[in-house]
């Protein structure tokens, strides 16, 4: 599938209150609207608390704030920032599967984790989980009063960091794998970024040309590269090495300016529907093979 070039847009916890206050319903209809017709490809939320883990302030549960994002926008995607130590990643799998499915395929996850070991296994539990419960199994035959093909569901049995037997309680989301951000912050991250990521956010073009130096781009899996930028009024530079940007900085009163400088550049613009088809992803590789089934045949 070819790329075109990616944006997305952190939006902080100051903003994200300001944006959907319970008593400005107004506001967070303009913001979904907005956002929308800009023709960025996806929003952060939550990442700051990853940033920092300072817990002091104010926030919006990350999963909360994109379930009513997702009520107010129809193309955007939504990517929850969060952490399998502050969740598990069982219920992590449940929430993200599930607000797929709420926003018809619209979802990613920015891991953020202080061991790399942790965050890689619960990756993996996540997609396992996610693939416990095929979707196609769902058959819904009111005749024969059968819903789904239930013996095709299967036991997961993983063991790691995480030892997780499964299978989840919500069936394969739309996207199959909502795909995963990861913003490394040293060597070790880099390198688990490579094995783990789809979507790869790093400081500066510099940054990415050394990553891309170091591994060899035929032999890696698919993978977006991101540039992590603070935004100023004065419109969108063009890239040159990344894929795409992920603008940072954004307040109430400069968030429009943002919206209408994308706006501008059409490149940016891209009808595709899931957030695995805006970042220009191939379709996701199945990691579980065969299992035992969760509800076998008698």
């Amino acid at each position: 599938m070819s790329r075109h070039s990616v944006i997305g847009l952190h939006v902080d916890a100051a903003l994200v209150i300001e944006l959907l206050h319970p008593r400005e319903p107004a506001r967070r209809e303009e913001f979904g609207r907005s956002i929308d017709e800009s023709g960025i490809d996806f929003v952060v939320l939550g990442g700051d608390r990853l940033d920092a883990g300072d817990a002091s302030h104010p926030t919006i549960d990350a999963t909360v704030a994109a379930t009513v994002l997702a009520r107010h926008t129809t193309s955007v995607g939504l990517v929850v920032a969060d952490t399998p130590v502050r969740d598990h990643p069982f219920n992590l799998a449940r929430r993200l599967g599930s607000l797929d499915h709420g926003s018809h395929g619209r979802v990613g996850w920015l891991i953020g984790s202080p061991s790399v070991d942790a965050a890689v296994d619960a990756v993996s539990v996540v997609r396992k989980l996610w693939e416990s419960w095929p979707g196609d199994t769902i058959i819904d035959d009111a005749e024969r009063g059968i819903f789904a093909e239930s013996e095709r569901i299967v036991y997961i049995d993983h063991a790691g960091t995480y030892s997780v037997s499964g299978p989840l309680n919500v069936p394969e989301p739309p996207q199959r794998k909502p795909p995963v951000f990861w913003r490394p912050v040293n060597e070790a991250g880099l390198m688990t970024a490579r094995r783990t990521a789809d979507a790869v956010i790093l400081a500066d073009e510099d940054a990415v040309r050394r990553y891309r130096a170091h591994f060899d781009p035929d032999a890696a899996r698919d993978q977006v590269l991101l540039i992590d930028r603070h935004w100023a009024p004065g419109g969108v530079s063009p890239l040159t090495e990344a894929d795409g940007v992920v603008f940072r900085g954004a307040t109430t009163t400069t968030l429009q300016a943002l919206l209408d400088a994308v706006r501008r550049e059409p490149i940016f613009q891209d009808p595709r529907r899931t957030l695995r088809d805006r970042l220009g992803l191939q379709a996701a590789e199945t990691v579980l093979s065969g299992g035992r089934s969760a509800f076998p045949i008698s």
